[in-house]
């Protein structure tokens, strides 16, 4: 069974939330571990290096924020969905002969 319209509605807003969490994130990260402001792309003092590492760490930290929410809402609507398969099938009884 597909994921219902809610279940994807949910998932997408907590996505964008948790990426917006991550991105602050590493903001922050970056600058404890190296004593200087995220670089930016667009920034033409920052080296392509630097700019390149943080995009790579706050890629990764969104990735896995990401998918923690991706389970958390696969766990949070699995019951939800097994309780429509049961009603359907209630519902709709498979006839055998």
């Amino acid at each position: 069974m597909g994921s219902s319209l809610s279940q994807k509605l949910i998932t997408a807003g907590l996505s964008l939330a948790a990426g917006f969490v991550a991105g602050k994130v590493a903001e922050l990260g970056w600058k404890a571990v190296t004593g200087q402001a995220a670089p930016q792309d667009d920034d033409g003092t920052a080296s392509l290096v630097s700019v390149v590492a943080f995009a790579a760490v706050s890629a990764a930290i969104a990735a896995i924020a990401q998918r923690g929410v991706v389970n958390k809402t696969n766990k949070w609507f699995a019951p939800v969905e097994g309780a429509v398969q049961v009603l359907d099938q209630i519902q709709n009884p498979a006839i055998e002969a």
